[in-house]
């Protein structure tokens, strides 16, 4: 998830013992739990430790983890398999520091979004010399495999997207059936406001974040939009449908606020039409909703939209003890087909890998993220240069789409502020490789 998406920071902890293993548990970094799991036959040899770091602490992910170092296991019987927990928003820059006195995890499981800024850091090791042995490789599609001047640094073993969650009760109500446009969903929300003033049309990030621009993308896309190429006439078309859901009372203006937590959360009470969010809200749904929905492809503009493939990028530490041990655990279990498939029917996370997608046993909402994976996919986060440069484009997209659904600025104006900003970006990386 984009997770980008900070979604690690609302997870709670299980506290599941598995059996036949020993589980141990420490302080790490007086952040978060280091959990350990090994075999303990009597007569075992001397055991090594492979230190993972991670974020995760909702009960599903949690459990996940410890399924991966099961499968591992059984090639890797002497491994103890350390999972060590760092809260989200510190585990970049904790990476870093340890990396700065030649230390660090063996493997990192983060947001892709930093892939970059940690290999530019030197806190990844390269991976290119084992990717271009793995025979597995050639499932993976380029939007997941991450470089750094031309070197493989990341590879995300499973995706996470966003599609257009609906009511299905209040769909039903009024005679409407799922988008396939977005100038049919226009006319639905027009329909249920006129209908039903008190129902809400459809929720979203507007936060001017990363997390914003996210969900704004698809939006921005379908109308043409490019970070390498971009215009102001694409953005106001995209942004003047945005505007026009806030100001007939369709799209809350409070959405210019909100995260990926907050819409899908109103969503859930029961009385709101559409919501755009992900894959990791499948089983808070399923647990929560007291109502029939379900899940819609992201609607089409003049183009298809392109829709960001999130989801956490699994990494070896520059300063890892054992490179090889390394990779063997990341090609077990994150890069296997039996791995992926463990990640959909645990935590819903859609198969990054082309195999394991068509042997995957679908719900009927995953098979609409994993149809939308192959169809809109698109490589996260934009591959404008260096991390800041990057993170600041977003951020200029992402204030004026908050500004708009706010009504503080007008969608040609907002516009015309975020080309800008991105074109002086483009200029400046024009210059440097002059």
């Amino acid at each position: 998830m984009r997770d980008r998406n900070n979604l690690a920071s609302r997870r709670g902890m299980s506290g599941r013992f598995w059996p036949s293993r020993r589980i141990v548990v420490a302080t790490a970094f007086a952040l978060g739990t280091a959990w350990t799991t090994c075999n303990s036959g009597a007569h075992a040899a001397q055991p090594t430790t492979l230190t993972v770091w991670e974020y995760f602490s909702q009960p599903s992910a949690v459990k996940t983890l410890h399924v991966l170092a099961h499968l591992f296991d059984k090639s890797h019987p002497h491994v103890h398999v350390k999972f060590v927990f760092v809260p989200y928003d510190h585990l970049p820059a904790k990476v870093i520091a340890a990396a700065g006195a030649k230390s660090g995890p063996d493997v990192v499981v983060y947001n892709g979004t930093s892939v970059v800024s940690l290999a530019e850091a030197g806190a990844l090791a390269n991976l290119t010399p084992y990717w271009e042995q793995f025979k597995g490789r050639k499932e993976f599609p380029k939007t997941v495999v991450h470089k750094y001047h031309h070197k493989i640094y990341g590879v995300q073993g499973y995706i996470n997207l966003l599609g257009l969650w609906y009511n299905k009760d209040i769909l039903n109500k009024y005679h409407l059936s799922p988008p396939k446009t977005i100038g049919q969903l226009s006319s639905d929300l027009q329909t249920i406001h006129n209908k039903d003033p008190k129902v809400t049309g459809i929720v979203l990030s507007g936060k001017p974040n990363d997390q914003g621009e996210w969900q704004a993308f698809p939006w921005l896309s379908a109308y043409g939009w490019s970070y390498k190429h971009p215009s102001v006439q694409s953005c106001a078309a995209a942004l003047k449908v945005i505007q026009k859901w806030a100001d007939g009372g369709s799209l809350p203006a409070e959405a210019s606020n909100w995260g990926q937590l907050q819409p899908f959360n109103r969503f859930l009470v029961g009385n709101v039409a559409f919501a755009e969010n992900g894959n990791w809200e499948i089983a808070s749904a399923a647990s929560s909703a007291k109502f029939k929905y379900g899940l819609a492809p992201m609607p089409t503009g003049r183009h298809a939209p392109g829709i960001y493939l999130g989801g956490e990028t699994e990494s070896i530490g520059a300063f890892a003890k054992n490179r090889k041990l390394a990779w063997d655990f990341l090609k077990s279990t994150y890069y296997s087909k039996k791995g992926e498939l463990i990640y959909l029917r645990k935590d819903n996370g859609i198969p990054a890998r082309k195999d394991a997608r068509k042997a995957a046993h679908y719900s009927p909402i995953t098979k609409v993220f994993a149809a939308e994976a192959k169809r809109f996919g698109h490589v996260y986060p934009p591959e404008l240069g260096a991390p800041s440069e990057t993170l600041s484009a977003e951020l200029a997209v992402a204030q004026e789409w908050s500004s708009v659904i706010a009504g503080q600025s007008s969608a040609k104006a907002g516009c015309r502020e975020a080309v800008a900003h991105v074109k002086k970006i483009l200029h400046h990386q024009s210059g440097l490789l002059q």
